[in-house]
C-alpha cells in the first residue's frame, strides 16, 4: 500500500513538473511580434468645442507590430482604420453660434506609421522578470481621410439657391466636401488658396500599459493622439464665402454645403464671417486593447536554473 502511494506521489510530482519544465523557457534573440489594436477612433478640431465629443466615438482597429531593441525600447509599426466625425448639433441649447453654424462631417482614416515605445519600467517580451510595463511613444505616420456630410433637400429651404431643384438628385447621400471648395479654394478670386491634400502626414503621440499573458502573449492598453498640419479634417477653417464665387466655380451643391444654417432657419452667413478657426490645427486619435505574440525571429532555449 505504501508502495502504491508513494508512486503515485512521484508521478503526480513527475506530471505537475514536467509541463512547468516545458513552460520554464525563454526566447534567445529578439522576434517580431505581430497582432492586433481593437478600439476607438475620435476626433479634435472645429466641430468639436473643447475637447473629443464621447457620442462621436467609433469603433477602430488595425495590425501592429513589435520589435524590441532593448528592454527600454521597441520598435512598432501599425496600419489602422477608424471613423472620425463631428456636428455643431451636439451643441443645440448649449453654444447658440455653433447651433447657428450647423455643420458636420464624417471621415474615414486609414493610418500607415512607425513610432518609438518607451518602456518606462523596463520590458522584454522574453523575460518574465520584465514582463510589463507603462509606456509612452512617438513616431511619424501618413493618414489618408476624406470629410462627408448628409444632406438632405428641402424644396422650400433651397429654393432660393436652387430654383430649378437640381439639388434633390442629392438628397439622403453623403458628400464629398473637398471637391466643392467650401471657403473658395481654387476659385477665381482666391485661386491662391488651395484644396487640402486628402493625404498627409501626423505625428502620433500616446501612453499605454503592456504585460505579458505567457511566453507568447502580450496584452495591452493605450490611447494615442495624432497631431496633424491640417485645420481641413472636418473641412471647416477660415471664413465664408460670398454664394456667386462659390456657387460660380462649383454649382448649387458647394453653396448648399458652405453654409448649412438656412437648414436649421437661421441667416445665411455674411461673407468674410467667421467659419472656423485656422490658427487651431485639427487632431485625431486612436485608443484600445493591444494583443500581439511573436511569429518570427527567435528561438527557444532553457532558462538556467
Amino acid at each position: 500500500m505504501k508502495t502504491t502511494i508513494r508512486i503515485t506521489v512521484l508521478s503526480a510530482v513527475f506530471l505537475l513538473l514536467w509541463p512547468s519544465e516545458a513552460h520554464a523557457q525563454r526566447r534567445v534573440g529578439k522576434p517580431l511580434q505581430v497582432g492586433v489594436l481593437l478600439g476607438a477612433s475620435n476626433y479634435m478640431g472645429d466641430l468639436a468645442k473643447t475637447a473629443a465629443v464621447m457620442k462621436e466615438t467609433h469603433p477602430a482597429g488595425g495590425l501592429i507590430c513589435r520589435y524590441d531593441l532593448n528592454y527600454m525600447f521597441t520598435l512598432r509599426g501599425s496600419a489602422l482604420f477608424g471613423t472620425i466625425s463631428g456636428a455643431d448639433a451636439n451643441y443645440k441649447g448649449i453654444d447658440a453660434g455653433r447651433e447657428a453654424r450647423n455643420l458636420s462631417f464624417k471621415s474615414n482614416v486609414v493610418e500607415f506609421g512607425g513610432q518609438v515605445e518607451w518602456n518606462l519600467f523596463g520590458y522584454e517580451s522574453d523575460r518574465n522578470s520584465m514582463a510589463r510595463s507603462p509606456y509612452v511613444f512617438a513616431g511619424f505616420a501618413v493618414y489618408k481621410f476624406n470629410p462627408k456630410a448628409y444632406f438632405e433637400y428641402n424644396a422650400a429651404i433651397f429654393n432660393s439657391i436652387d430654383p430649378n431643384g437640381t439639388l434633390a438628385q442629392y438628397d439622403k447621400k453623403w458628400v464629398e466636401l473637398q471637391p466643392l471648395g467650401t471657403e473658395g479654394q481654387e476659385t477665381t478670386k482666391y485661386n491662391d488658396k488651395q484644396r487640402y491634400s486628402l493625404t498627409q502626414i501626423s505625428i502620433p503621440l500616446g501612453i499605454g500599459y503592456k504585460a505579458q499573458l505567457d511566453e507568447d502573449w502580450a496584452l495591452g492598453i493605450e490611447l494615442g493622439l495624432r497631431k496633424t498640419f491640417t485645420d481641413y479634417l472636418d473641412d471647416v477653417s477660415t471664413e465664408y464665402v460670398d454664394d456667386q464665387i462659390v456657387g460660380g466655380a462649383y454649382g448649387y451643391l458647394a453653396v448648399a454645403m458652405k453654409d448649412r444654417a438656412r437648414e436649421v432657419g437661421k441667416p445665411s452667413a455674411m461673407n468674410n464671417q467667421k467659419r472656423g478657426n485656422e490658427h487651431l490645427k485639427d487632431w485625431y486619435m486612436f485608443g484600445g486593447i493591444t494583443l500581439t505574440r511573436p511569429i518570427v525571429g527567435g528561438h527557444r532555449g532553457c532558462f538556467n536554473f
